[in-house]
């Protein structure tokens, strides 16, 4: 599930009865209980404290903390980028060429929903690219530069080059 933090209190109340006894109820049933084995695997950007109950959370026999994309190394963010690019660029069956200020841009933008936010990102800067490559350039291979960026993550990088004077 994710999302999890969204789940409103009754929802996570639900899931305890699911979670204990391996029993529920569809929508809208109010007389049979149906059995099911199953596990749950939940994912927030939340805080877990605060965002859910105490007693929704002592039935979790697992909780995997990852680190925010702002805490990663320039490596690690790396590595992510390099294989959301080699990603999109198998699903376009297309040559893929990344100009290094969109690279940096791209390593260097406060990225607030994290991975996640972040392939989504490159997911739109491909599709960006590959249209202005169908629609009228005379390239043999999809080009990513300034113009395929968000306007976001271009200002962000703008605003961190001027503070950091990065060429």
């Amino acid at each position: 599930m994710d999302e999890i933090h969204r789940l409103p209190a009754d929802g996570q109340e639900m899931l305890f009865l699911l979670m204990d006894r391996g029993i529920y109820r569809r929508l809208g049933e109010t007389e049979a209980h149906r059995k099911s084995g199953l596990m749950i695997i939940g994912a927030t950007t939340e805080n877990i404290d605060t965002s859910l109950l105490k007693t929704f959370l002592r039935r979790m026999p697992v909780i995997i903390k990852m680190p925010p994309l702002s805490e990663r190394s320039l490596t690690e963010r790396l590595q992510l980028i390099g294989q959301f690019f080699s990603h999109e660029q198998r699903n376009m069956g297309e040559v893929l060429h990344v100009d290094k200020e969109a690279l940096l841009a791209l390593l260097t933008y406060e990225c607030a929903g994290n991975v996640g936010q972040l392939r989504a990102d490159i997911q739109l800067i491909c599709a960006r690219a590959f249209l202005a490559f169908k629609i009228g350039t005379e390239s043999e291979r999809v080009e990513v530069d300034r113009t395929s960026l968000p306007e976001y993550i271009w200002l962000d990088y703008s605003k961190h080059r001027t503070q950091t004077n990065v060429v």
